[in-house]
């Protein structure tokens, strides 16, 4: 019997994915960065969801040094970091589809030790980052579990033509990410960052962009969900990957994850038009979409080009 280590996260996706019937108002379900139920008006809402689990996705001491005012040092996140983090991803999610986030709900799975402190803490963070974005937080769930989850819901409102999907990269197409990429876990930004809800509405509403995504589980392995979305190749110039200060090297930007930047497509007339930053965000063209068939590859500075396989983080 397989297991879901052997299948992997897409294997146990697109799994899942042929169990559940589509139905008429879902324009866009399993696959993309959220899902698109079709609107009675003007807008489509978008619904996605995102979960937190300790050891995982972040570390704490142990439970009997548990203290909201733990620090990034030794690798924890302090719990006002946790907060913001588990709704920013799904914030990142609704921007990668061209929309704006509304309302929230927050279910959390705490061991019966945990102290009220962390949860005022958690709590802090989730209701900054909702002030910053102008949503609301709804409701959620509590339960006893013997690791800190926190699992968030969201919805988002996008209209039809601001709406992006992974699918629509076309041959000729540009690629371009925001920001630099690499060391997000050693320099904090995996949980200290801001999801690209400006850049995107700034492209959105101002060009045509084929296909985009946000960036969570490296680089190289984002492409390669876009390449199977679109049915296309990438390749992408080892040299033009802008890597962070604390990335430090070309493979960790491709390979680390949880950058939360945005990669998107557009066609070359309309690459001519994306700025080279929006806001204080830079804006680096990576890459072309080069033929048909899902397929990413990678050019060296001496023009060589590899097959580019992923290798950084998986779930399973």
């Amino acid at each position: 019997m397989p297991t879901v280590a052997a299948l992997g996260e897409v294997g146990v996706i697109a799994r899942l994915r042929r169990q559940i019937p589509g139905v008429p108002s879902v324009l866009v379900g399993i696959g993309d960065d959220a899902a698109v139920l079709r609107g009675g008006g003007r807008e489509h809402t978008l619904f996605a969801s995102d979960m937190l689990v300790e050891g995982v996705h972040f570390r704490l001491p142990t439970k009997r040094g548990l203290t909201p005012f733990s620090t990034f040092s030794r690798g924890l996140t302090p719990p006002r970091w946790i907060g913001w983090k588990a709704l920013a991803v799904n914030v990142s999610d609704i921007a990668a589809m061209g929309g704006l986030p509304t309302h929230a709900v927050v279910s959390l799975g705490l061991p019966r030790t945990t102290p009220v402190a962390f949860v005022d803490g958690l709590y802090q963070g989730l209701t900054r980052c909702a002030r910053r974005f102008g949503m609301s937080l709804v409701g959620g769930d509590t339960v006893r579990a013997p690791v800190v989850v926190v699992d968030v819901a969201i919805l988002g409102r996008v209209k039809p033509e601001h709406l992006v999907l992974r699918s629509g990269a076309a041959v000729g197409d540009r690629v371009f990410v925001t920001g630099c990429l690499g060391g997000s876990l050693a320099s904090g930004r995996h949980a200290t960052f801001v999801p690209r809800l400006t850049q995107a509405q700034w492209l959105v509403r101002r060009l045509p962009v084929h296909a985009m995504m946000d960036l969570s589980d490296g680089l190289a392995s984002d492409l390669w969900q876009l390449a199977r979305a679109s049915r296309v190749a990438f390749q992408i110039e080892a040299r033009a990957i802008p890597v962070s200060r604390a990335g430090k090297t070309v493979r960790h930007a491709l390979m680390d994850g949880e950058d939360f930047e945005l990669v998107f497509a557009v066609s070359p007339q309309t690459a001519r038009r994306v700025p080279s930053s929006i806001g204080r965000v830079p804006v680096t063209e990576i890459g072309v979409v080069s033929r048909r068939g899902a397929r990413v590859e990678l050019m060296d500075a001496h023009g060589r080009i590899t097959p580019l396989i992923p290798t950084g983080f998986r779930h399973f």
